[in-house]
């Protein structure tokens, strides 16, 4: 908890070795926003065989956000209009850790979906997806009997 790796360290074939880290703390900025620091003097060395990350969710990538002038949050969210996955640029639709911040994989599954939809509502200017909790209701049309496909008894 709060340790960031700095560096692999690997043997003569290539595997891994050992593991440097550095303790990190944690604060909010000025405008609320956290961010973490490394602590001084908190370096370690782990000798190790087999190294398995658990990385915490930091915020979406910048970057690409920046040069498409998305809109973000003071957590640096990508934000959009409540109860949809539409962003401040038009065609661009944002779901899951980077809209609605840290969350478990099943927010981040039905968000996908629901925004999946959105863009297919935004395309064709209707859906067949599912909506949150179910199906959407269709009417079914019965055909006469004479044309009907006969199933065997």
């Amino acid at each position: 908890y709060s340790i960031s790796a700095t560096r692999f360290v690997g043997d003569e074939q290539g595997r891994v070795a050992a593991i440097e880290t550095v303790r990190v703390a944690w604060a909010k900025d000025s405008s609320g926003k956290w961010s973490m620091s490394e602590v001084p003097g908190s370096e370690e060395r782990h000798e190790a065989d087999l190294v398995l990350l658990a990385m915490g969710f930091l915020g979406p990538e910048s970057r690409v956000l920046e040069q498409l002038d998305v809109k973000q949050g003071a957590r640096s969210n990508v934000q959009t209009p409540e109860g949809s996955y539409r962003t401040s640029v038009d065609r661009v639709f944002a779901a899951g850790d980077c809209r609605r911040g840290q969350s478990l994989v099943v927010w981040g599954i039905n968000e996908g979906r629901q925004a999946a939809r959105e863009i297919d509502m935004y395309l064709a200017k209707s859906s067949r997806l599912p909506v949150s909790g179910g199906i959407v209701p269709r009417t079914v049309s019965v055909l006469p009997a004479d044309v009907a496909p006969q199933v065997p008894a």
